[in-house]
């Protein structure tokens, strides 16, 4: 991933890319699945209230499924929370699997989980049977977050990679916004099951989707090089058969470049040669969850009903708003102003604005509440959203860049679970005074990437990046 687009080796030899149809269509098939993960993660946020019987009225219903279902918050935050557990395992599998069998093919048994796995929640009836759908939920999703990266990596000319790269990070947040859109209508007593059904209809879309689109040519080249070729030759349409040879003979330069053998997972936790950029790598995927985000992204209308019940489903659809445009605009920013800047302002806002929504909640300030999430919202999106999982490559050597993209991801969905989990007996415990702890090590990071974390723009090495640290 990183290790590649940092690669300086034949990079003057490398065609210039183009963006093409067949090219649009790959990307726009592999990021339903990025889409896919951001819908599923907060589906549960808007209709809670609803959809657990402690809340409301049960109606009945004429196949007699419960209109709700009967969980205490610490069981509701167990099935939020077990979408993460599921999409550890899912994507700690995924990377082997994929290699094994092929991006397509892990990616429609991934789609398949989740068609399968959403119609069963839009089912459940029992608290065991909503929780062990969600997690093959998280599996799926788990997967397609996986194969989105690795899979726009492999077919994006080199120039267009940091760009179509984005489209990752887009996709979720995109997906976030949808579910909050349905939501607005779906979200009540009688029709709460039905935002499941959207989830199933995406992976069929999803499903239907791969089927127009072809391995790829990465893949396929360690294993038959015309075939490669071929498929390259579809998604550059356009290109000369020269520009097409160029970019496979890049690759075989990139291959050969990687072909050392990197550390097992066991000797990465362990040696003290990667002590400093693990340690770093642990800190800021972990606290980019511990400083609240999805304290928001899981319970944002349960926060917002306490002070505003008539427009809490608004205000969540308002905020998704934000984190799209504000990550859209990202990329740039983090082109210009660099990694660590962009995660010390993201971080000390957002140490800021979570000790406003606590005085605002205990306070009962309801325009500052509001105010304060959506800056809260802004000032994740620009920096400790979009950056962690970017800079784990750079901050890696070529050798241990997979691990570490893997020990990472497994830090940041362990660190997703604690606080999907946990949240809501923490909330009933200690109310608006939650967001003073997430201020706290909001603040605490902020520190420790100032003095910690080394700026990677423009190093074109390990070295560089270490160099002062």
């Amino acid at each position: 991933m990183s290790d590649v687009e940092n690669s300086t080796v034949g990079r003057d030899r490398a065609p210039l890319g183009k963006f093409t149809r067949n090219l649009g269509v790959a990307t726009l098939v592999v990021c339903l699945g990025s889409l896919q993960f951001g819908y599923h993660i907060a589906e549960l946020n808007a209709p809670q209230q609803s959809m657990t019987c402690p809340h409301v009225q049960s109606l009945g219903s004429s196949d007699k499924k419960p209109d709700c279902i009967d969980m205490t918050d610490v069981q509701f935050g167990a099935v939020t929370a077990i979408f993460s557990v599921g999409g550890l395992i899912g994507s700690l599998l995924a990377g082997s699997m994929a290699d094994l069998e092929g991006r397509k093919r892990v990616a429609l048994l991934a789609n398949l989980v989740l068609m399968s796995l959403s119609y069963f929640m839009s089912r459940a009836s029992t608290y065991q049977g909503l929780l062990w759908s969600r997690l093959g939920v998280g599996f799926g999703c788990g997967v397609n977050i996986v194969l989105t990266s690795l899979f726009i990596n492999e077919i994006a000319p080199p120039d267009l990679r940091g760009a179509l790269g984005t489209m990752n990070q887009l996709s979720i947040n995109l997906g976030i916004l949808l579910t909050q859109t349905v939501a607005l209508r779906l979200a009540t007593v009688e029709k709460w099951r039905y935002i499941f059904i959207v989830g199933w209809c995406l992976s069929v879309i999803n499903i239907i989707g791969w089927l127009f689109v072809r391995e790829s040519p990465r893949w396929l080249f360690k294993r038959d090089r015309a075939q490669a070729a071929n498929v390259l030759r579809h998604l550059r349409t356009g290109h000369s058969e020269q520009d097409i040879e160029a970019e496979l003979e890049q690759w075989a330069i990139e291959e050969s470049e990687t072909s050392t053998e990197g550390p097992t997972m066991a000797s990465y936790l362990t040696s003290v040669k990667y002590k400093k950029p693990r340690t770093v790598i642990l800190m800021i995927l972990t606290g980019q969850q511990f400083c609240g985000i999805n304290s928001i992204i899981f319970y944002g209308v349960k926060i917002v009903s306490q002070l505003l019940p008539e427009y809490s489903k608004l205000v969540n659809f308002g905020i998704s708003i934000v984190n799209v445009v504000v990550t859209f605009m990202s990329s740039t920013l983090i082109e210009h102003y660099g990694r660590k800047p962009l995660l010390m302002v993201s971080t000390a806002i957002m140490s800021l604005m979570a000790l406003l929504i606590a005085v605002s909640i205990v306070n009962k300030l309801a325009v500052l509440l509001v105010t304060s999430i959506f800056v809260y919202i802004a000032s994740f999106a620009i920096g400790l959203g979009p950056i962690p999982l970017l800079i784990i490559g750079e901050l890696s050597d070529k050798p241990e860049a997979a691990v570490a993209q893997s020990f990472g991801t497994a830090c940041n969905w362990l660190a997703t679970f604690c606080v999907g989990y946990l949240f809501p007996p923490l909330d009933n415990l200690l109310g608006g005074y939650t967001y003073v702890l997430f201020a706290l090590f909001a603040l605490w990071l902020t520190n420790y990437i100032y003095h910690r974390v080394p700026e990677t723009k423009n190093k074109t090495n390990h070295r560089d990046v270490w160099a002062h640290y």
